[in-house]
């Protein structure tokens, strides 16, 4: 007969509230390898004025955002500028084929992107932005934010381009 003991401790932040947290019963070599992918992932509550600022323009609308430090939106940085042509998939997000494919290194399997977020999307090879609410989905990489709302990009019709560059 085995057993399995799961210690869970409790503790107060200075605002009184309390949290909890668990120690696995045990861990192996894909667990480790999983802890690396999400401690490289960017913090979903990461603030929008941190990372490397870009700038984004549609015709005569120029978007601001930035892209967070993690392997693929380093990628795309050296890469840039970029124009890319999009389509809107499902009035949630548009999305346009990057020249070339970046790198996913240390990166998650999936993720859950929100309204304003900046993603790519590993399969396709896809420069994302999402408009709407994406659920979880293997393959997502989110890789920054924008620091305004979305409306600019959701109300563009099939086909618009942008240009992707450093803000200076």
């Amino acid at each position: 007969m085995t057993f399995v003991f799961v210690v869970t401790a409790c503790s107060s932040d200075s605002e009184g509230t309390a949290s909890q947290s668990a120690t696995p019963a045990s861990s192996s070599s894909s667990g480790d390898s999983a802890s690396a992918a999400a401690s490289s992932a960017p913090n979903p509550n990461q603030s929008s004025s941190d990372g490397t600022p870009i700038r984004v323009t549609i015709g005569g609308t120029v978007l601001t955002g930035r892209l967070w430090d993690n392997a693929t939106a380093r990628d795309l940085i050296d890469k840039l500028p970029v124009t890319v042509g999009f389509s809107d998939h499902q009035n949630m997000e548009k999305t346009g084929p990057l020249p070339e494919e970046l790198s996913t290194q240390g990166m998650p399997a999936g993720e859950d992107p929100s309204p304003g977020d900046i993603g790519y999307y590993a399969p396709g090879g896809d420069l994302v932005f999402y408009y709407g609410d994406v659920p979880y989905y293997d393959g997502i990489l989110r890789i920054g934010q924008f620091d305004g709302d979305m409306d600019a990009i959701a109300d563009q019709e099939n086909g618009f381009t942008a240009r992707v560059e450093p803000a200076d």
